[in-house]
C-alpha cells in the first residue's frame, strides 16, 4: 500500500479550469453583478459582464494566484453618458471556511484582500472621465470578500493548493488541492503528472482505500477465514485487489450438498472484475464485468452458487459499505463535497459522479459540479431609432421593433434629447415632438470637372433651441452620393439628408478639390397623427466647380 496515487498526500483534488471559471462567475455575479456605491460625486453603479478567469503562472507556486478579467458599465448620477470599463485582478488562492447545516465546510477562493496596487489595472475606458472612480470601485468591491472557486468540501486536514501548467490538452492549466491529514505534510509535487478530464475529480490513495475494503469485509463477516457464508457454503480464502479499471475479487471455499442424506464436499475457486456504481442518491452498487470459476469434485446444483447473480449478491455485501465509507481521517469520500450551500452563490452543490476510477493504487472519485448562473444584470437604456430620430422606454412595442441596425442607445432621455430625438409619441408623448426638417441638395457634376470623384454632403448644426429644458446639440449629418442620374443630359447626384431638428444649418457640399457651403434655416415640417406629412423640404442646388450653393425657393 502507499500514497503514490495523491503524491503522498491522504488526498489529492483536481478541478478543472471550466469548474473554476463558472463557480468564480455564478459567485462574483449572485454578489456583485450589479454594484451601487455612494460617492461624493454622486452615486455610482456598475453593472458587470460574465467574468473571465485564468490561473496565474507565477515563479513562486506556492503562492497560487489567479487574474480575473472584469467588463463593466459605469454610470454617475448626474451624467448623461457611462463609461465602458475592462479590468484586471491577481488574488491569492486560498481557503474560504462557510457552514452548511453545522457541518463545517471549506472551499478554494480567490482573495484580493492583500492584492497590491499592481494587481489592479484598467486596460480599456471609453469614458476617461469616469478613471477616478470605476478602477477603486472595482477595488473595493474585490476586497470586500473572497470569491468561490471551486465546491465546497470537508474542511478537515491542512490543505494546499498549486496551479499546473504544460499539461496536455490543457493549455489553460488546472487547479489541484492537496490534503495532509496529520504530522508534517510533504512538499506538493512540481511535476503536472496524472491529470484527469474531469470537473472535479478526488484522488483516494490505496493506503486508505485498501483499508476500508477491509473493514467492509470484517463487516459482511469475512473479516477472519474460514467462515461461512451460509450453512452451506464456507468462504476459505478471499482477497480484493484494485486494478487499473477494476476490482477483481479472487477466492477459495467449499459447497456442502446434500446427496441422499450424505453430505458431500465441492471445492471451488472464483474470480469476478467488477466496477462500483453510485446512484442518483449516494448509494453504491456493484457492476459485475465478468466471472471465472473452476469447481472440483461433485454435485451440479452447486453452479448456481458462482453465477454473476450471486457473486453479485456477495459483492453487494462487501464492496458498497467498503467504497461508502472511504476515509480521509474525517474526511469522507464519497460525501467529501457538500451537496447543498449555505446561500445563493455561495460555492456550487457536487455529487459523486455514477462511475468512480480504479486505479491499481487507489481509486479517483469524480464530482459532478452544478452550477446555477444567475441571470444577466444589463443597465437599462433608452432606444432610439436611428432613422426616425425618436426614443423609446422599455415596453415599447413600437421601440421593441429596432432591428440592430437602427439602434441607437441612450443613458438618459436628456441624452437623446441633446442629439436631437424626441419622444415615442405612445410610450414617451411627453417628449414628442412632431415638427422636423429635411434637407434636399441637387449637385450637378459637368463631365470632366473633378471626374470619378464621389459627392458629399455634411450638414452642421449651427441653431440653439432648447427643448425640454435640455440645449440642443445634434450631430453632424453627412450623406454620399451612389452615383449621378442624367437630367436632361445633366449628370446630376441627388442627396437628402433626413429628421432633422428645424433650426439653422451649414450645409458643404464637396466633390474632390472642389466644395461650396452655405447656412440655411431648415423649413419646418410636420407629421399628423394620421401619418400625413405636411410642409416642405428645404431644397439646395450646387455646381461642381462653381463656388455657390444656393437655397431652392419652395
Amino acid at each position: 500500500m502507499s500514497l503514490d496515487l495523491s503524491h503522498g498526500f491522504f488526498g489529492e483534488v483536481q478541478y478543472s479550469t471550466m469548474t473554476v471559471q463558472d463557480i468564480f462567475a455564478a459567485n462574483f455575479l449572485t454578489r456583485a453583478g450589479l454594484v451601487q456605491m455612494q460617492l461624493p460625486d454622486g452615486d455610482l453603479s456598475m453593472w458587470f459582464d460574465r467574468p473571465v478567469v485564468a490561473l496565474v503562472k507565477d515563479a513562486a507556486p506556492t503562492t497560487p494566484r489567479v487574474e480575473v478579467t472584469l467588463r463593466l458599465f459605469a454610470r454617475l448620477t448626474g451624467r448623461d453618458d457611462e463609461a465602458r470599463v475592462f479590468i484586471t485582478a491577481r488574488g491569492a488562492i486560498k481557503d474560504r471556511k462557510l457552514t452548511v447545516d453545522t457541518t463545517p465546510r471549506a472551499c478554494p477562493s480567490v482573495d484580493f484582500a492583500e492584492s497590491g496596487p499592481g494587481d489592479f489595472t484598467q486596460t480599456l475606458t471609453t469614458n476617461g472621465a469616469y478613471d477616478p472612480f470605476v478602477l477603486p470601485a472595482v477595488k473595493k468591491t474585490l476586497q470586500k470578500e473572497p470569491f468561490a472557486l471551486g465546491p465546497l468540501s470537508d474542511a478537515g486536514g491542512k490543505r494546499f493548493y498549486r496551479n499546473y501548467f504544460d499539461i496536455p490538452n490543457r493549455p489553460e492549466g488546472m487547479l489541484v488541492m492537496f490534503i495532509a491529514a496529520f504530522g508534517e505534510p510533504p512538499a506538493p509535487p512540481t511535476v503536472p503528472d496524472r491529470m484527469f478530464s474531469s470537473e472535479v475529480m478526488l484522488l483516494v490513495p490505496d493506503d486508505l482505500v485498501n483499508p476500508a475494503i477491509t473493514r467492509g469485509l470484517a463487516q459482511a463477516g469475512l473479516g477472519s477465514l474460514p467462515a461461512p457464508l451460509n450453512p452451506d457454503v464456507m468462504v476459505n480464502t478471499l482477497q480484493v485487489s484494485l486494478q487499473n479499471g477494476h476490482i477483481r475479487i479472487a477466492g477459495s471455499g467449499t459447497k456442502t450438498t446434500d446427496v441422499l442424506g450424505i453430505p458431500v464436499d465441492t471445492d471451488f475457486t472464483f474470480a469476478a472484475f467488477v466496477q462500483p456504481l453510485v446512484d442518483a442518491d449516494g448509494n453504491v452498487g456493484i457492476h459485475v464485468i465478468s466471472t471465472q470459476q473452476d469447481l472440483v469434485g461433485a454435485g451440479t446444483a452447486f453452479a448456481d452458487f458462482l453465477s454473476a447473480g450471486a457473486l453479485t449478491r456477495l459483492m453487494e455485501r462487501i464492496l458498497p459499505e467498503a467504497i461508502g465509507g472511504l476515509s480521509l481521517g474525517a474526511i469522507n469520500g464519497l460525501d467529501f463535497f457538500s451537496d447543498e450551500t449555505p446561500g445563493s452563490g455561495e460555492s456550487a452543490p457536487a455529487r459523486a459522479d455514477s462511475l468512480p476510477v480504479i486505479f491499481v493504487n487507489g481509486m479517483g472519485i469524480r464530482f459532478d459540479v452544478n452550477v446555477g448562473m444567475p441571470p444577466e444584470i444589463m443597465p437599462p437604456y433608452i432606444r432610439g431609432h436611428l432613422a426616425s430620430r425618436q426614443f423609446h422606454i422599455k415596453g415599447c412595442e413600437f421601440g421593441d421593433l429596432i432591428g440592430a441596425a437602427n439602434l441607437r442607445k441612450f443613458v438618459t432621455s436628456d441624452a437623446a434629447l441633446t442629439v436631437g430625438y424626441d419622444g415615442c409619441s405612445k410610450c414617451q408623448p411627453g417628449f414628442h415632438v412632431p415638427e422636423f426638417g429635411s434637407l434636399a441638395i441637387d449637385v450637378v457634376h459637368p463631365p470632366g470637372v473633378e471626374p470619378d470623384q464621389p459627392v458629399t454632403v455634411t450638414a452642421t448644426y449651427a441653431g440653439d433651441l432648447v427643448r425640454f429644458g435640455v440645449s440642443l446639440a445634434p450631430e453632424q449629418e453627412k450623406d454620399v452620393s451612389n452615383g449621378t442620374a442624367d437630367v436632361g443630359g445633366i449628370p446630376t447626384n441627388f442627396l437628402a439628408i433626413d429628421n432633422v431638428v428645424p433650426a439653422d444649418w451649414t450645409v458643404t457640399v464637396a466633390c474632390g478639390a472642389w466644395s461650396a457651403e452655405t447656412t440655411v434655416r431648415v423649413a419646418t415640417r410636420v407629421l399628423a397623427t394620421d401619418g400625413t406629412v405636411t410642409g416642405e423640404r428645404t431644397q439646395l442646388t450646387a455646381t461642381v466647380g462653381k463656388p455657390d450653393l444656393v437655397q431652392v425657393a419652395p
